[in-house]
């Protein structure tokens, strides 16, 4: 607790001394609100594809880029802390100490999440008294836990790039990338059944598809429990089979940079 206590500590102090990023990612996230709750007077709700979500246009895309935003952190937090440390030089200093690399590694984004969060917590609510989003808590614990659960998977994603960064050190494209596939297929703003078949198919590959619709659906009145379930089912076989792998990865990247002597390189 006191190495979590040391890392909150520390990246509270330097957003502090950086007030204007802070505001920036603010009105960045009102602005993206904004503009979500202006262009869902265009769509009708009885649109059909968005009648399991509640047929409210802006709920959905509201819930959509908060939670791209959210998981987005657990995606890119891990390898954007060892980015910091590498433009610092700190890195070699941080994974030599006999602390497990592994566990530096979650502490260090104590801090994005727990941003996040309450970002996330104002995002939804801003929403709701602006323009009334259609969101039930009748079942906010089953949200809740699918939320929990594609973070979990986002994390495995993110801890296998950081893997990558140790041994190559620049990983920037790759993020990008992965992060816009994920936008592109994981119904940040449509439903993915208006995707062509293909893309479809690969849209559900992805945990982020299933993670965003087990949440769209517990924040209606009734909601699926047992279409829920199956997409909670995938992303726990997702997290199962990647977490541990993306672990040991990581865990055998640091092992060969001591060995090469490269952690210092950047």
């Amino acid at each position: 607790m006191s190495l979590l206590a040391a890392f909150l500590r520390r990246d509270f102090r330097l957003e502090r001394s950086y007030r204007l990023a802070f505001l920036t990612q603010i009105g960045g996230a009102f602005t993206t609100l904004l503009s979500a709750g202006f262009l869902s007077r265009l769509v009708p709700a009885h649109e059909a594809a968005l009648r399991p979500y509640g047929g409210d246009y802006f709920t959905f895309v509201l819930v959509g880029t908060a939670a791209l935003s959210y998981f987005s952190v657990a995606l890119g937090s891990f390898s954007g802390n060892l980015n910091d440390e590498q433009q610092q030089g700190t890195m070699e200093a941080l994974i030599v100490t006999p602390t497990d690399p592994r566990l530096l590694l979650l502490c260090g984004a104590a801090w994005p999440f727990l941003f996040a969060t309450v970002e996330l917590v104002l995002y939804l609510l801003v929403g709701a008294a602006l323009f009334h989003a259609r969101v039930s808590v009748d079942h906010l614990a089953v949200a809740g836990g699918m939320v929990l659960l594609t973070v979990i998977a986002f994390s495995a994603v993110g801890l296998a790039v950081a893997a990558v960064i140790v041994l190559a050190k620049r990983t920037g494209l790759l993020v990008g990338l992965i992060g816009s596939a994920f936008a592109l297929l994981g119904g940040v703003l449509y439903p993915i059944s208006v995707l062509p078949r293909p893309l479809q198919l690969a849209a559900e590959a992805l945990p982020m598809s299933h993670g965003l619709d087990g949440v769209r659906r517990a924040l209606v009145k009734q909601p699926d429990l047992g279409v829920i379930g199956r997409d909670a089912l995938v992303i726990a076989v997702f997290s199962a089979v990647l977490l541990p792998v993306a672990l040991q990865a990581f865990q055998w990247a640091v092992a060969r940079a001591r060995r090469t002597g490269s952690l210092s390189h950047y």
